[in-house]
């Protein structure tokens, strides 16, 4: 059996054994805090609106990587990151795999959030099938290419603020003031339209358009930043896993923010 590590910027469905998480860091104040160790969801929701206009994040170290695979009774760690178009994360992986004698794969989800988190889901599922690290690494290529998320944030401002998106793409929806509905696929951030209403109601009229698309064969999620009735009624009607985002993609996506998981088997 080998063993799956993935970054705080992946947010996992539910727990597994011979799992672990990697925080990134968040800085609040003059503190980098360890996302999910340091900084619980509890309490960075609690704050969230006080810093969501001056925190920034940080990558974990290649030593933070190296301390974890030495710690890992196996020896084979297949390791999952954040999209490398939005983060460093996957460059410190592959220079810690490099100083190691163990067999460590690195892939980029090309993804983040509950995306990346669906991703590492079937990878778990493959495990338990038998599959080799080598097996399980290739079909999860394959399948990369398919996943989206889509989701209505509170605002695209950090995005921009720290090079995400283009200038353009966050004044255009300030200045309507609309509530943007992104897409990320491929390690692209899409700003897909600018609607106005209540977050909740975009999301989901733009997922029950969707859903047609959806790959049956595997498991769809949704999260949130805010737990509302509304978006815990919608996934149990959707058969969906519900997940809150972590401290360090809640910085980014604001309050009332809803995401969508999926598989495609079509065009979106």
């Amino acid at each position: 059996m080998f063993h799956i590590v993935i970054d705080s910027a992946i947010d996992h469905l539910q727990d597994y054994p011979s799992f672990t998480v990697i925080p990134l860091y968040l800085r609040v104040g003059e503190k980098f805090l360890k996302d999910r160790v340091e900084i619980t969801r509890d309490k960075f929701y609690s704050i969230m609106s006080s810093v969501i206009d001056t925190f920034t994040t940080s990558q974990p170290s290649p030593e933070d990587f190296k301390k974890v695979f030495q710690s890992i009774p196996e020896q084979d760690i297949l390791v999952l990151t954040v999209a490398s178009s939005l983060s460093g994360t996957m460059q410190s992986a592959l220079a810690a795999a490099r100083e190691t004698t163990k067999n460590v794969k690195v892939l980029d989800t090309l993804n983040a959030s509950i995306a990346s988190g669906l991703l590492a889901h079937i990878a778990v599922q493959l495990r338990e099938q038998g599959k080799t690290i080598e097996e399980t690494y290739e079909e999860l290529m394959q399948i990369r290419e398919k996943i989206s998320l889509v989701a209505v944030i509170a605002t695209l401002k950090n995005l921009v603020r720290l090079g995400r998106l283009p200038a353009f793409a966050g004044w255009v929806g300030g200045l309507l003031k609309t509530v943007p509905f992104i897409r990320i696929k491929g390690g692209e951030i899409k700003p897909l339209k600018n609607e106005r209403g209540s977050p909740f109601t975009i999301f989901k009229k733009n997922v029950d358009k969707i859903m047609n698309l959806v790959e049956p064969r595997y498991p769809i999620a949704m999260a949130y930043t805010d737990l509302s009735g509304d978006i815990v009624q919608y996934a149990q009607e959707k058969g969906a896993y519900l997940v809150q985002v972590s401290p360090i993609v809640g910085a980014f996506a604001g309050n009332n923010a809803y995401g969508f998981a999926f598989v495609e088997g079509g065009n979106l």
